[in-house]
């Protein structure tokens, strides 16, 4: 779900039909999305205060790279969330075999265009949004070499979307890179990601802008975005 401005179009009616019918389960179904992904993200978080008292080896990760542009698909419109810079950062705990868990934030600002399928018309193109995404991914290196440590990982957790107005979705993540140390405490990692916050059902809105009331129609919406990252890693503890 995204929260979008446009101007006063024929999008409008057709999104107002269904205003009535859908505003009282919008209400219900992002109250209990929130109260889900809260609960997930503490679970997140004692899992991984958990998991870092049995590992050998912690790193602080901070990173920047750039995704890819996705299209977003609605009832009646489809966005298209830019390309752009992303940054984060990390606290991975890892034991002596290689596996580990990661506390993951990741931040991107970027601009949403959107148009109507009903005569591919530019309904709006200055929409600011930012996808804040906290992810508990569990990861597996290769510890052959020393000095060069391949890892691969996924993770679940939450995306928070804000444009004019909040939303929350469930996130996972794919990511795979490399991770080269120049020394004992400090290396460069470097990797590709796939992020996706995926709405199975619920409710988008459109926002004509000010002195107009939101509309909402029911919808299907999926977020992918794909990307290559790059950072610093400072180490605590062995390998």
């Amino acid at each position: 779900m995204l929260s979008i401005q446009v101007g006063k179009s024929s999008a409008h009616a057709q999104v107002r039909e269904n205003l009535d019918q859908s505003i009282c389960y919008s209400q219900s179904y992002h109250h209990h999305i929130k109260t889900i992904m809260k609960k997930l993200l503490i679970t997140s978080v004692v899992l991984f205060m958990a998991a870092t008292g049995f590992s050998q080896h912690l790193s602080l990760n901070l990173y920047g790279g750039y995704d890819f542009r996705d299209k977003v698909n609605f009832g009646n419109a489809y966005a298209y969330i830019n390309a752009g810079g992303i940054f984060g950062a990390s606290l991975e705990g890892v034991n002596p075999q290689g596996t580990g868990l990661e506390l993951l934030y990741q931040y991107q600002r970027t601009h949403i265009p959107m148009y109507s399928y009903l005569g591919n018309n530019q309904l709006f193109s200055n929409t600011t949004a930012t996808i804040s995404t906290i992810l508990l991914n569990f990861e597996q290196y290769l510890l052959n070499n020393p000095k060069i440590q391949p890892y691969g990982g996924i993770g679940l957790g939450a995306a928070i979307i804000t444009a004019s107005a909040n939303t929350t979705k469930f996130a996972w993540d794919l990511k795979a890179g490399v991770k080269f140390k120049a020394s004992s405490s400090v290396g460069v990692k470097i990797g590709a990601q796939l992020l996706g916050a995926a709405q199975a059902t619920g409710t988008a809105f459109y926002s004509p802008g000010y002195g107009y009331p939101p509309y909402s129609y029911t919808t299907y919406s999926t977020i992918l975005l794909f990307g290559f990252t790059g950072g610093l890693v400072f180490d605590f503890g062995g390998h």
